[in-house]
């Protein structure tokens, strides 16, 4: 008999399956093997999935699965058939990953004959991807410098201080950048040990990079002067305050946005079938039991879904300022080789939590929510239908991003099914705490 722990422990390891299908990443589970001394020596193979961990981990093998590595500094050179998560103080990749890489560290770096051939999703201090490299997919990047000489086939998605595209992307590219300064402004002590130095912030495009889409940038300053190459899809330039529309350097036509606000309500819809088609495939009581929760306790739920909302990102400021305190005390007192293990797992530990947080802030909720509206409707409109699994769920997101759509109220009802979302999970988690407290 499952326990309530043991549930939940199945639920957490259904988000990490999530967040890689967010990103385009889908493969069958397998088994973990264990590797502690963090190394994978050249011509080994492992037909497994890997959990490899060491102060320097280095993988010159073939790994036939997912990797999981975590240390202090993270090295490829060899090949991945699969996808990898990496949490460190830098992360190195001169090899193959066929998945998507996804990362939390001081700085990643993609060599010259990195291959990623999905999805790179990176948060932290600094990202560099050299002449050579190349993304087959999306990358998506959150830290203080993005620096892009390599390849990337479809967009680029980044919120940094300062981000150098001499590069290729294929797709989009939207920024959210600086202002223009010196390199070096920023005090060193912010700076993660191992880092690279800091370019001065701002957006550069040199004259051999190629965009094959548009060009998106926000910063509290225009830059045209620092974009010397022409997407082909033209420049768009806005400011970060409130309401002030952003100004079109190229146009691009009342038909292009159109269909890009198409493309962007497609893409919500299947993302949120995906995920919710994925729950109720690996967990069909769990999901059951929220989307009960939810409608037998809406007014509840909800309200505890807002202090959810709030506990969840200030406790992730709250955390990171810790982590950054202690990083520093153990600087101050000579203790470098511990801060950076400090800086390195606990940032890249931060981030994973985060981004899981995040997905269901963002996703989970939503499914959840759309499935019990969508078997409201079928209760009352056809009966028969509304014990199906999977027509609900259709059937809900369809008239979920339907209605999201429209101005103002589609905003509103997305606040609200948020937090009766997230208040749901949070009254199941307490009722299954008494529970396990009393068993106990």
């Amino acid at each position: 008999m499952n326990t309530p722990w043991k549930t939940m422990l199945r639920w957490t390891s259904v988000l990490v399956v999530l967040v890689a299908i967010a990103f385009g990443t889908v493969r069958s589970a397998q088994a973990f093997e264990v590797n502690e001394d963090g190394v994978i020596p050249e011509g080994e193979v492992i037909d497994d999935d890997v959990l490899i961990g060491g102060n320097n981990v280095v993988i010159n093998g073939t790994v036939n699965g997912d990797v999981f590595a975590f240390g202090s500094i993270v090295t490829l050179n060899g090949v991945i058939n699969g996808s990898m998560f990496a949490g460190a103080q830098n992360v190195v990749v001169n090899g193959e990953i066929t998945g998507s890489l996804f990362v939390g560290a001081s700085a990643l770096d993609l060599g010259s004959e990195a291959v990623v051939g999905r999805n790179l999703l990176f948060g932290g201090f600094s990202m560099s991807a050299k002449e050579g490299s190349s993304v087959g997919r999306d990358l998506l990047a959150a830290g203080y410098q993005t620096l892009l000489s390599g390849e990337v086939d479809r967009d680029v998605k980044v919120s940094v201080a300062a981000l150098d595209l001499a590069g290729t992307v294929g797709g989009d590219v939207e920024a959210t950048v600086e202002g223009p300064t010196g390199a070096g402004q920023m005090p060193t002590f912010f700076v993660p040990p191992g880092a690279p130095p800091m370019v001065a912030s701002g957006i550069r495009v040199s004259s051999d990079a190629k965009i094959g889409g548009v060009l998106r940038y926000t910063s509290s300053v225009e830059q045209a002067a620092s974009i010397i190459a022409a997407p082909e899809g033209g420049t768009v330039y806005s400011t970060p305050q409130p309401g002030e529309a952003g100004r079109p350097v190229e146009p691009r036509g009342v038909g292009a946005g159109i269909l890009s606000w198409i493309v962007e309500r497609i893409r919500t819809l299947i993302t949120l079938l995906l995920l919710g088609g994925l729950a109720l495939w690996l967990l069909p009581d769990l999901f059951y039991q929220l989307a009960a929760k939810a409608r037998s306790q809406p007014v509840p739920a909800t309200g505890w879904g807002l202090m959810t909302v709030i506990a969840g990102y200030l406790g992730a400021g709250l955390v990171a300022v810790l982590i950054l305190a202690i990083g520093i005390l153990f600087s101050v007192i000579t203790l470098g080789g511990l801060a950076s293990t400090i800086f390195g797992v606990g940032f890249s530990g931060l981030a994973i939590v985060f981004a899981v947080f995040s997905l269901m802030v963002q996703y989970g909720s939503k499914a959840v929510i759309a499935f019990l509206g969508g078997r409201w409707i079928l209760e009352k409109l056809a009966p028969q239908y509304a014990e199906n699994k999977a027509l609900p769920l259709v059937l809900g997101v369809v008239l979920y991003v339907m209605l999201r759509a429209v101005p103002f109220f589609g905003w509103l009802l997305s606040v609200f099914v948020t937090l009766l979302g997230l208040g749901a999970m949070w009254l199941l988690f307490r009722e299954w705490r008494t529970l396990a407290a009393a068993q106990a």
